[in-house]
């Protein structure tokens, strides 16, 4: 355990959930029953639930700064870990309390869309946090994580980040700083078991190590004249006193156990430094020993060995047993197949002072290496705010240095709702790829509703907008020329990436699911996301639905909304709704080929290039002609939304005399009720699969 504590109330049962998915939890404490719903969440997710009671109310360092309820519930989880651990909580922090009011609200659902930490193709590649974690210490990388899951709304905060990370774009000792971070271990951790009574001498010594370091952290960062950088080497404890316990006690390469001595160092006790000196010359008295019988008794080959079952004894081979007189006073000890063991008086009182010593020196030295640990328990405040500190540290580099690798800048935080962003990048696609930049401005309370073929980067624009407002509100600099911001309370998206299918939803209840979550939570100051809403239903529903979101958004919530459609007949709403600007994605056709320019543009787009994209997609280019030849029929229909059952054959008549077997038929037939609009290049790719295997069958 790290020792940290958080506590938040007021949440509801959803949020409750959210936080359980986000953070990752392993375990919940209840202290009654709760309903069915919650227990299978739990359980569904591989939760580990544990029940228990304890009305005692703790008044303590830990609690002290909660309001009374909060006190209960704190106590609670207190009064638990004391009874699994049997006492051994003296590593926790004062609890930390999380108002909702401070963080803006991204659920789980939200951060998968975003890909934020985690991958939605199981690769680390695509996630944000994998681009901006550049830390070194562990307890770096924990605070990255904690920043990524908790955007805030605090704009004197975030603007005190967006300064440290400045003074380390300029510090010019970046790698010396790399480098002293590199080799500090995970002090959290090393305070938590020195607390649990379970912390070993390698522990400590990589404590030492650490320590160590901690005068070059400040000499680094003090080496530059900088009022922020100066402050945090402030922050920096060398913990002398810790350092130099450790440096006269524990030897530099101690074993792994605690038990069997060989951890304390020569000088550091004087009672173990006599016995070690009995250790140390008792073994050169068995070497004269051994040397002295060997001469007495004319046994050239005569050994004096040790196990722990004999203890000390002398050893003679079978072939020189003829040798042994009764003037040498030897008695025997042990007879094994090739020798005999004896022993004598001489030999008995001195093993009787080795053996006492060995075993006297491992208790002394398991003795003192627990007071040791227990002198280092004084020091764990101090050693945790220099964990903090160091993590810090770590993260406000680590963000440096992705600003200066990636030209980031630092945005602007504005009090009013408008935006104005300039060149906006991707802070993931463009590590892969070569990225269009593009603009985002944008008023209070505006709707942009964004039209443009399949696979030309609707989504992506998208969600560039929301990395850069999420990159801002965890104190990060941003992918961008200029990026004026107002702060959000929350973001919301559906973005059908990650729909639940197996969990017997279907896409479109999904969408209409996690629509309607936004639609009854957001306000004027959060920020909507909507992709393709209402293609899992029949044309006239989802295109009724999307017209019916955009309107309750424009009139009841007037949040920023980005509203990504393949219903291009909704652009017509700019004529009516003041505050819908139509946007669209460039594409252009070159030799029949459609070529994407992923530039984002004001105005609408007339068409989605459903036939170039099944055309990428590999499609044959005979059905491709046909399926051309169809659309020029629909086309030339008025109002042709959807076509009425009846007259849908007599429209897709065609005076050609055409011989087919029954499964091309069935194949034209299939083509011709397919409605590539709606339809993904990935959908495509298996539709056309469909349709290579049936005329495979021919």
């Amino acid at each position: 355990s790290t020792g940290e504590s958080y506590i938040t109330k007021g949440l509801t049962k959803l949020e409750m959930q959210d936080l359980i998915l986000s953070l990752e939890i392993k375990e919940v404490l209840l202290n009654h029953e709760y309903d069915n719903q919650l227990i299978k969440f739990l359980n569904d997710n591989q939760v580990i639930i544990n029940y228990y009671q304890n009305q005692q109310i703790l008044n303590n360092k830990l609690v002290n700064n909660l309001d009374l309820e909060s006190k209960k519930i704190a106590s609670l989880l207190i009064n638990y870990l004391q009874h699994l651990q049997k006492g051994y909580l003296n590593h926790l922090m004062p609890f930390v309390v999380e108002h909702k009011k401070e963080i803006a609200k991204v659920d789980y659902q939200v951060k998968r869309h975003l890909e934020i930490l985690e991958s939605n193709t199981l690769n680390p590649k695509t996630t944000l946090l994998y681009w901006l974690d550049k830390t070194e210490t562990a307890m770096g990388s924990r605070l990255l994580k904690y920043w990524l899951n908790h955007p805030i709304r605090d704009i004197n905060k975030l603007n005190q980040r967006y300064d440290f990370i400045s003074s380390f774009i300029n510090l010019k000792l970046q790698g010396e700083l790399k480098e002293h971070l590199r080799y500090i271990y995970d002090i959290n951790r090393i305070v938590g078991r020195i607390s649990a009574g379970n912390a070993n001498a390698k522990d400590l010594i990589n404590l030492k190590n650490t320590i160590k370091l901690v005068p070059a952290l400040i000499k680094t960062l003090q080496s530059y004249d900088d009022k922020i950088l100066n402050l945090l080497a402030d922050g920096l404890d060398p913990h002398q006193e810790v350092y130099d316990l450790l440096e006269k006690a524990i030897v530099d390469e101690p074993p792994l156990t605690i038990t069997e001595g060989g951890i304390i160092k020569l000088g550091y006790n004087s009672d173990l430094d006599e016995i070690i000196y009995l250790q140390k010359h008792g073994k050169e008295w068995l070497d004269n020993f051994e040397e002295k019988e060997r001469e007495r008794t004319g046994i050239k080959n005569l050994r004096v060995n040790f196990n722990k079952v004999h203890g000390y004894f002398i050893e003679i081979t079978r072939g020189n047993l003829h040798l042994v007189l009764d003037e040498f006073e030897y008695e025997r000890k042990q007879t094994l197949v090739g020798s005999e063991r004896f022993i004598n008086k001489e030999l008995k009182e001195m093993e009787s002072k080795i053996l006492n010593a060995e075993e006297r020196g491992m208790n002394l030295e398991h003795e003192l290496f627990l007071e040791i640990r227990k002198k280092l328990e004084s020091f764990t405040t101090s050693l945790q705010t220099l964990a903090i500190n160091i993590s810090h540290i770590d993260v406000y580099l680590s963000l440096a240095i992705v600003a200066l690798e990636y030209d980031y800048i630092r945005p602007e935080l504005t009090l009013n709702r408008n935006v104005e962003i300039r060149d906006g990048r991707h802070p993931v696609v463009e590590k892969t790829t070569t990225f269009v930049k593009n603009d985002i401005v944008m008023n209070e309370g505006e709707i942009f509703l964004i039209t443009g073929p399949n696979m030309s980067g609707k989504s992506t624009y998208m969600r560039m907008f929301a990395l850069i407002v999420y990159l801002a509100q965890i104190g990060s600099f941003v992918p961008a020329k200029k990026a004026v911001l107002p702060l959000y309370d929350a973001i919301y998206t559906r973005i059908g990436s990650s729909d639940d299918i197996s969990g017997g939803k279907s896409t479109f209840m999904v969408e209409m699911v996690e629509s309607n979550y936004a639609l009854k939570n957001a306000t004027n100051k959060s920020l909507i996301l909507f992709d393709e809403i209402g293609r899992g239903t029949a044309t006239y529903d989802g295109m009724a639905l999307a017209q019916g979101m955009i309107e309750y958004i424009h009139e009841k919530i007037k949040a920023q909304t980005l509203f990504s459609t393949h219903y291009h007949e909704l652009t017509i709403l700019e004529e009516s709704l003041e505050n819908l600007t139509n946007l669209h994605v460039r594409a252009k056709e070159e030799n029949n080929t459609m070529v994407f320019l992923y530039q984002v543009e004001k105005g609408k787009s007339d068409r989605s290039y459903g036939l170039q994209v099944a055309s990428l997609a590999g499609l044959p280019a005979s059905l491709l002609k046909r399926s051309g030849s169809i659309l020029k029929k629909l086309e030339a229909k008025e109002n042709p939304v959807e076509l009425d059952i009846f007259n849908y054959v007599d429209i897709l008549k065609e005076p050609e005399i055409i011989t087919l077997d029954d499964i091309s038929q069935e194949v034209l037939n299939e083509i011709e009720d397919v409605n590539f609009d709606q339809m993904t290049p990935f959908d495509a790719l298996i539709f056309l699969k469909h349709l290579q295997d049936k005329l495979k069958k021919r």
